[in-house]
């Protein structure tokens, strides 16, 4: 019949169609793959049986629509975080499920947010389990941040860079804003120099960031500082997730010891990590 299918590590929505005589008079069907967030349909086919689409997109959350041939919705299928998710996704919604089962309030602090179309966070603020605050340096990006999440009361929205003491800046951008960074090499490692603009910024420290508000949960995607930011800490969240996949050996072993001094367990998936307070 009709199987729907998500790989997180890849990043990619599946639509298989098998054995469809049930159906048959209804073939072929529209396939629409749906973003949670802004409600694009980012990808549409016609499929018939014995057939399969694909949607692969940069850890793009999607529902899929089926409609039958005459345009009528056939099937609805919405993604999860409890089945579809990776692991860190499930492990901040079920953190922030148990804080709302105990009536506690949660907020967190995104740095790094891009657009708001994808991030282990937007699951969870679609539902409204917690408040937070979403920060991203790329002023492109950041108009669009604001009109993703414009009907979302439970966020504010921020733009500014991060940096661990809030000194100025020399800020890289380029392609589609992913990889936007201080860190030239990094920016340098998957552009070439022609797509590439810099200027200069002021920039905010995250210190002074978390004193703002009463923060329990950190989400990082600062293209190559996100250790750097971990270690400058003053206030300790009670989850901390983060990129880790574009930090060197040296970055690494020293985040494991912050980690365990300060009483964390980390769980690794797919190129990031999720640090859970243990007190």
């Amino acid at each position: 019949m009709i199987n729907i299918s998500y790989n997180r590590r890849k990043n990619t929505t599946r639509v298989d169609l098998k054995n469809l005589k049930a159906v048959k008079n209804h073939l072929p069907l529209k396939i629409q793959f749906k973003n949670i967030i802004t409600d694009e349909i980012q990808y549409e086919t016609q499929l018939t049986d014995n057939c399969w689409a694909e949607w692969c997109g940069a850890e793009l959350i999607t529902d899929v629509l089926i409609f039958s041939s005459n345009g009528k919705l056939l099937h609805e299928h919405k993604w999860d975080v409890t089945i579809d998710g990776d692991e860190i996704e499930k492990a901040l919604w079920f953190y922030l499920k148990s804080r709302q089962l105990e009536r506690l309030e949660s907020n967190g602090l995104v740095i790094g947010s891009h657009d708001g179309r994808n991030g282990h966070w937007i699951y969870s603020i679609k539902n409204q389990l917690s408040k937070a605050t979403l920060i991203d340096g790329s002023e492109k990006q950041f108009i669009d941040l604001c009109k993703n999440y414009s009907k979302y009361h439970n966020t504010k929205q921020l733009n500014t860079i991060v940096t661990t003491d809030g000194s100025d800046v020399e800020w890289y951008v380029g392609g589609e804003g992913y990889t936007d960074t201080i860190v030239p090499s990094l920016i340098n490692a998957w552009l070439d120099s022609s797509q590439i603009s810099k200027s200069y910024k002021q920039s905010i420290s995250i210190n002074e960031l978390m004193s703002i508000e009463n923060y329990d949960w950190l989400h990082l995607d600062v293209e190559g500082i996100d250790g750097d930011l971990i270690l400058a800490l003053e206030n300790k969240p009670n989850i901390i997730i983060y990129e880790s996949m574009n930090l060197d050996h040296i970055m690494e072993e020293k985040l494991k010891i912050w980690f365990s001094v300060n009483s964390y367990t980390t769980i690794e998936d797919n190129g990031n990590t999720i640090a859970i307070k243990n007190d």
